[in-house]
């Protein structure tokens, strides 16, 4: 049973008053002197742009992209601002991908939608100013792709399905043409499967942290490319990724999880190789603006 003890109080100046307990400070406050009046603390206000802003971004994200906002002189007279507000509070919204301005004839202001180049742009730029390191771009990929191929073995949603089977067979097509381990041919198909693979799974958010991942990874200097004149290795690697795309057809989570994890594995041995023979011009991730 917790003991209950003394407090008293102290006046340590004419206005200002200290609780104490056992001599030490708990609280202490100020007193206004005799005919002063206590003042409230200011709450911040919002700005007419701020609050511009705020409506715009609530119209934009109720309509589907590509619809029209209004145009700018319906907006003036629908949030009751002048046209520098409104232009000031527009740019902030531009900013975020949620509208698109249009000047001219049938212009006007529509909705947009971020990307997740978006979110990799500001992504790129807090890896670089902490020196991030290209082998943690590619460790950060194979937990997220392992989870996302594990939801997607689960899922039996026809037209997810028909999806991948369909981006199988145009592998198996490009086998036989010969130019599936073409190394742009590659880039595309393996971005394409990012995106079958994160609607398959039913996680909107790890869909975006692969496409952010897939991002980051297309900004770095191509002489950092563990795939860039090694059509081996893209050989290899789509043999795993394909597999992968095959457990997932047949719901086999655990083939699908040891595929993905294959993947990962055989990229950062790569990545390993190439350092230690000089292959990589840097450790830290090159992010040049494209």
């Amino acid at each position: 049973m917790n003991s209950v003890f003394p407090v008293r109080l102290k006046a340590t100046t004419p206005f200002e008053i200290t609780l104490l307990r056992f001599g030490h400070n708990i609280i202490t406050w100020q007193v206004p002197s005799s005919g002063a009046r206590m003042s409230r603390p200011k709450e911040p206000r919002t700005s007419a742009v701020d609050q511009a802003a705020r409506a715009l971004r609530d119209m934009a994200m109720k309509r589907e992209e590509g619809q029209l906002v209004g145009s700018e002189d319906e907006l003036m007279t629908r949030l009751g601002v002048s046209r520098p507000t409104l232009r000031q509070a527009a740019a902030l919204v531009a900013q975020e991908h949620l509208i698109e301005i249009k000047r001219g004839v049938n212009g006007g202001y529509f909705t947009s939608r971020p990307s997740s180049i978006t979110v990799a742009r500001i992504a790129a730029i807090y890896l670089e100013a902490h020196d991030a390191k290209l082998r943690e771009l590619v460790r950060a990929v194979e937990p997220i792709r392992h989870e996302l191929a594990q939801l997607a073995a689960r899922n039996r949603d026809p037209e997810a399905l028909a999806a991948l089977g369909a981006f199988l067979d145009k592998e198996r097509a490009l086998d036989e043409q010969g130019g599936a381990n073409d190394y742009l041919t590659f880039l595309k198909t393996e971005r394409e499967l990012g995106r079958l693979i994160g609607r398959a799974s039913g996680n909107l958010l790890l869909e975006l942290f692969l496409n952010i991942t897939y991002d980051l990874a297309a900004r770095v200097s191509g002489t950092d490319d563990v795939y860039a004149h090694r059509p081996d290795r893209i050989e290899q690697y789509r043999l795993h990724r394909n597999q992968m795309v095959a457990a997932i057809l047949s719901g086999d989570e655990e083939m699908a999880s040891l595929a993905t994890r294959r993947c990962s594995t055989i990229v950062v041995e790569w990545m390993q190789d190439d350092m230690g023979s000089g292959g990589f011009q840097s450790d830290p991730m090159a992010l040049p603006a494209r």
